[in-house]
């Protein structure tokens, strides 16, 4: 057993950090200094961004409620008016040209709206095959064995002209989607060709993130984006070959691929920390929160299952709150509220000694969350540290100290 294995900071840093964090590395949004919203608008602003340079996408499409489509921006920014919307939680799906999927969820109540900053990674870079074939080769991120590889291979003919082929490997929140029930993603990659269907198949062998001898054969998935689900493909398995622990398939078309393994991930909301309450400037209606999110398995993981797969699992899976997160970077949030309350809603005397006053807050707590992975019954706990934020906002009492006004 491999002891006391932590993916990212250990729990008694957290505190610390995401003070270092709010006080220093917490940014308004989307306001201009002084601005006020309209009477009756209100509205969820959210922002699509380049993992890697961290600059906004232009032209991403943004799909809200797993409906409605949005353009982002020139600055990768996109906004839903929730009035027109109604409160709930919303899927939020991204997909622009270039990069991998991205994924959230956006919370709409009467006063404020929470949707998570959506970073896209891009795409590898294209490599030319010709009609004498050739290969690509990925040192695999998650790998049992450090430093193996997942290898594209087109055989001759499969082309007859050059063609421009990406193969770029999805782990943890870049995964797309969910697996079917009882199932989780194995080794996914996106696949580009273009338009182009090779006249044969290609060959794509995974470096297995795991090694079981029971299993000898793996199905294939591809994903729907449109559907936002993994498909089967019917009549196609991976071959586990256990000398060299990797996954042989044939894949004919461009498209994003997942095996599946038996198994499923699970996590309880645990215990949460003592609440901060942070009142917001009234004269803006947007703010940045970061954090960073911990995953730890305090009595460590088998020798057969790589930490790094388990932590990207529980990183694709984290569904608490509609949020998932990230080990390896801050996690964004965007809090959207009212600031400047519309003039319908003015404040109210109640009395002759004071009045009731509009003042934005937002608290937040460390969430400690159980969690359990199955690997082909294979079980390993550990445990997710995260913030959840909930919106605070409404009427505050001010007395009245002598003629006081609204």
């Amino acid at each position: 057993m491999k002891r006391n294995i932590s993916t990212t900071i250990f729990f008694a840093l957290l505190p610390m950090c995401f003070l270092i964090l709010f006080t220093e590395g917490c940014k308004k949004v989307s306001d201009n200094a002084g601005s006020e919203q309209q009477s009756g608008e209100f509205w969820l602003k959210g922002s699509v961004i380049n993992a890697t340079t961290h600059a906004g996408i232009a032209n991403a499409q943004v799909y809200f409620a797993g409906q409605a489509m949005l353009t982002t921006g020139a600055d990768g920014s996109y906004k839903v008016n929730c009035k027109t919307v109604g409160n709930g939680s919303y899927e939020v799906r991204v997909l622009a040209d270039g990069f991998g999927y991205g994924y959230a969820y956006a919370t709409i109540t009467s006063d404020a709206a929470m949707v998570n900053t959506i970073s896209l990674n891009p795409l590898a870079e294209p490599v030319s095959i010709g009609s004498s074939g050739g290969s690509i080769t990925i040192t695999d991120p998650e790998s049992l064995t450090s430093g193996s590889k997942t290898i594209l291979t087109v055989p001759s003919g499969a082309f007859s002209n050059p063609v421009n082929v990406t193969l770029t490997r999805f782990t943890g929140i870049n995964v797309p989607g969910y697996a079917p029930v009882n199932m989780l993603n194995l080794c996914a990659v996106n696949l580009t060709m273009g338009s182009i269907i090779p006249s044969k198949s290609l060959e794509l062998r995974f470096a297995m993130p795991f090694a079981d001898a029971a299993i000898n054969n793996l199905p294939l998935m591809k994903f729907n984006f449109e559907t936002n689900i993994w498909e089967m493909v019917t009549g196609v398995s991976a071959q586990v070959n256990h000398s060299n622990n990797t996954a042989l398939v044939q894949i004919s078309a461009s498209g994003t691929y997942s095996l599946a393994v038996t198994g499923n991930f699970s996590e309880s909301n645990g215990n949460a920390g003592a609440s901060t309450i942070v009142p917001l400037d009234p004269k803006l209606s947007s703010i940045d929160f970061s954090f960073l999110a911990t995953n730890t398995y305090p009595a460590g993981t088998p020798a057969t299952i790589s930490p790094v797969y388990l932590k990207n699992v529980a990183s694709q899976n984290t569904r608490l709150n509609g949020v998932r997160v990230s080990f390896d970077n801050f996690t964004v949030f965007t809090y959207n509220y009212i600031g400047s309350k519309p003039d319908s809603l003015a404040p109210v005397k109640s009395t002759m000694a004071g009045f009731y006053r509009w003042v934005p807050k937002v608290s937040y707590a460390t969430q400690v969350m159980p969690m359990t992975t199955t690997l082909n019954g294979l079980s390993v706990t550990g445990v997710i540290s995260k913030q959840v934020y909930f919106p605070l906002i409404g009427w505050e009492y001010v007395h009245d100290q002598g003629g006081g006004s609204k």
